[in-house]
Order: structure tokens, then sequence, then C-alpha cells
């Protein structure tokens, strides 16, 4: 059991795996690589070391690790596709380490953060080179030791009227948005115009329940922004985070499996909740051509 990808599994299932793995091959050390807002812990019976995703890339680390890492080491990747550039140097860093042992497991939540070439990125955790200058294949779900456990999502609407005041308003800030885009992002548009839509919806937060927003903009104690969620619970959603990855975090953290989120008839709630769908959508097609996590 060499160089293994786990996707989905739950904290109890990552420790067995990585406490048998220990005992089965005679590992002297894990190295466990790890995104600081998930931090894990491995009872193993080895020496364990903890080094943080930002860490990856620093000189400190670096020559350090080259020297210790050897055919008795365990890697553990444990969250670190945090960045959708394949070519990222932490990304580089990390293939020096992980050539040192054929010893590899690399654990995520989602086998993407947003597009199905993302999955490529834990392929070339587990076989540095290997890889190198290929685009995604559903084969490769097979040919390697790939199991995944799906973490199903889905989303549920409720439904937030507007006025026509409001429809006036949003279309008014989007010509101005479009007049004055200049030399910026274009996705600073849908951005501004959720946050404005967003303001809507107050209307419709209820006392009783949690919400997350983009920010704390609305002063409610029972609105989180995202950076505020660090414990599970069904939180509605007025604004979705514009990153995936942080969206994917944010789903992490709460524990969610449908997402309920206010929407309105305006265009851009319809975008938001399309391009969900286009996600999760791609999330099942990789579901359906793995092996399943038993």
């Amino acid at each position: 059991m060499l160089k293994i990808i786990r996707i989905g599994l739950s904290k109890i299932q990552k420790r067995k795996l990585v406490v048998d793995y220990v005992k089965e091959n005679n590992i002297k050390k894990v190295f466990c690589f790890y995104f600081k807002s998930f931090k894990p812990s491995y009872n193993v019976s080895c020496e364990i070391e903890y080094i943080e995703y930002a860490d990856i890339e620093m000189y400190k680390y670096f020559y350090r690790l080259l020297e210790e890492i050897d055919d008795t080491s365990l890697i553990v990747m444990d969250g670190c596709l945090r960045t959708q550039n394949r070519s990222e140097l932490i990304y580089n860093c990390a293939h020096h380490y992980l050539n040192q042992t054929e010893h590899h497991i690399i654990f995520e939540l989602f086998p993407i953060i947003d597009t199905k070439e993302d999955f490529m990125i834990l392929l070339d955790f587990d076989h540095p080179n290997k890889y190198k200058g290929r685009s995604f294949d559903y084969i490769y779900l097979q040919q390697e030791d790939v199991k995944i456990r799906p973490y199903k999502v889905k989303m549920n609407v409720i439904n937030v009227p507007i006025t026509d005041k409001e429809k006036q308003k949003y279309e008014k800030k989007k010509e101005y948005l479009f007049d004055n885009l200049g030399n910026k992002e274009p996705d600073t548009i849908p951005r501004n115009l959720q946050l404005l839509v967003g303001n809507f919806k107050k209307k419709a937060i209820e006392q009783d329940k949690a919400y997350v927003a983009r920010n704390k903009r609305f002063k409610l104690n029972n609105v989180l922004s995202y950076k505020d969620i660090n414990s599970k619970s069904n939180y509605i959603v007025i604004d979705t985070h514009y990153r995936r990855l942080n969206m994917n975090d944010f789903i992490k953290v709460s524990g969610m499996h449908t997402i309920k989120y206010l929407a309105t008839l305006l265009p851009i709630d319809d975008y938001i909740i399309t391009e969900f769908s286009k996600w999760k959508a791609r999330l099942e097609s990789i579901y359906a051509q793995a092996s399943l996590y038993k």
C-alpha cells in the first residue's frame, strides 16, 4: 500500500488509515503537511512532525527535510490542495519532499477546488513528474490508488421577493459597474452585484436562525461572516463567497450537506445557483468514475 489518495474520509477514518499504514510499513517518522485552519492530529507509534502549508517553501525547512525524509518516512498531505495553479512554488517544493520516499497518503475532502484539472495536483503530489504536462482523464482514477467517500452537497433555494425599486437599483448599479470597469477584473461585477442583492435579502432574516454573509455589514448577531464560521451548524447563506476554495472551506467547517441559499429572481442569483450546479456536476462526475472507499 504505497502512494494512496483518499477523498472525503472522516477524521476517524483518516486516523485509522495513518495508524495502520505506519504499523504495516515499518515507518520510522511521519511528516504531516496541513493547512493552518484544519490542523489534524495523528496518534501514531512513531515520531511525527507537523508542517503548516505555508512553511513548505520556507528555507528553514527545505534542506533539513530533504536530508531527513527517506524510504522509512511517510508523508501525509492533509488538505494541501490550496491553489489551482499547478506550477505553484509551494507545490514544487512539496514534490521535492515527496520524491524522497515512496510512502505517501494524500487526503482531501473534495477531489477538486473548482475544475477537474485540479485533481491533477493531487496526482502530482502522489507521483511527482509522472503526470507532468498531462491533462485530467477519468482513467487516472482507476490507474492509481484513488478511493473516494463522496461528500454530497446540494443547494436548496429560499425565495426572497424584491420590489420594483430594488430592481431599478440593481439595474442602475449594474450599468455603473460596467461603465466604470476600466482595467478591473470582470469578476468584480458579479461580486459587487451580489453584495447589493444581499442587502435586499435583509428583510428575510429571522432572529432564531443562523446566517452567513460575505461581511458583517448587517450588524446582526445571527449573521456571521465566513471568517467567523468555526463550528458545525446549519447556516443559511445570504452571499456565497466569491472564491470557490473559501466556499469549500465553509462546507468543511460547517459540515453542511445542504446549502440553504436566500435567492431573489434577479440575474445575479440565477448566476450563483447555476455556477454551484455546474461545480456540483463536476464533483458528481468524478464520484461516479472513482472507486468508492469502504
